[in-house]
């Protein structure tokens, strides 16, 4: 069945609005007894059915539900270092796919990208759209950009902070994190870090992680990373 994230009126209804509706109404040409799956950005996906249209919007009657396998169950956030537009829209996909919970961009030293090039409504409506594709019903929180010191100042809300070091064969070697509950990775932008940003990082706590040899695009980097966290956590 198609999906869509909607919004509960009561136990019973789901309203399908915005441009969900119009994908549902002008471009699927679904009608009144169609059957679909619903999100509310809750742990669920709803079964629905059709039930009318009103003016702007589309309004489902709850037939079932199941709670949904696809959402993340550790809490990961990736600190991203602001990229050209294309590359962040990339970036945040595939953060979705991958099951991360949040995303938080941050300006460092050599970030060339303007703050205002990566939209937020865009981005968001990004992250939708892959939830959809994936089967996964809660959608990641993007929030919008922050500082370096800002990111560091966040290090004591997490179990475990990895940053990918582009410049190092001698990061930190890990197996095993699926103790780990609340974990953050930190990748860098086009430019990568500076030297004095990965001191800080180490000295507030952060471990250094080596990729390998060869030096990735960042958005290449940014997907190592989260994949691999993802896998080795249990996530």
């Amino acid at each position: 069945m198609r999906r869509f994230f909607g919004v509960k009126k009561n136990d019973s209804t789901i309203y399908i609005e915005g441009e969900e509706f119009n994908h549902l109404k002008n471009v699927l040409r679904m009608n009144v007894g169609s059957e679909l799956l619903a999100s509310i950005n809750d742990e669920f996906e709803y079964a629905c059915q059709i039930e009318k249209f009103d003016r702007n919007r589309a309004v489902c009657k709850i037939i079932g539900k199941e709670k949904c396998i696809g959402n993340p169950r550790k809490e990961i956030v990736i600190f991203q270092a602001i990229t050209k537009r294309p590359k962040f829209e990339f970036i945040v996909q595939k953060a979705t796919e991958i099951g991360i919970a949040k995303i938080v961009p941050f300006v460092s030293d050599f970030v060339i990208a303007k703050v205002t090039e990566n939209k937020m409504d865009r981005l968001n409506a990004i992250a939708m759209n892959a939830c959809k594709q994936c089967e996964r019903t809660i959608m990641p929180i993007i929030e919008k950009p922050v500082k370096v010191a800002d990111v560091i100042a966040s290090f004591k809300d997490y179990d475990l902070v990895l940053f990918a070091n582009e410049r190092t064969d001698k990061g930190e070697k890990i197996k095993d994190l699926t103790k780990y509950k609340k974990i953050a990775i930190i990748v860098g932008s086009e430019g990568g870090f500076s030297q004095k940003e990965k001191e800080a990082f180490v000295d507030a706590g952060a471990t250094s992680i080596s990729l390998g040899r060869r030096i990735y695009r960042c958005e290449t980097a940014s997907v190592a990373m989260m994949s691999l966290v993802s896998i080795l956590s249990g996530n």
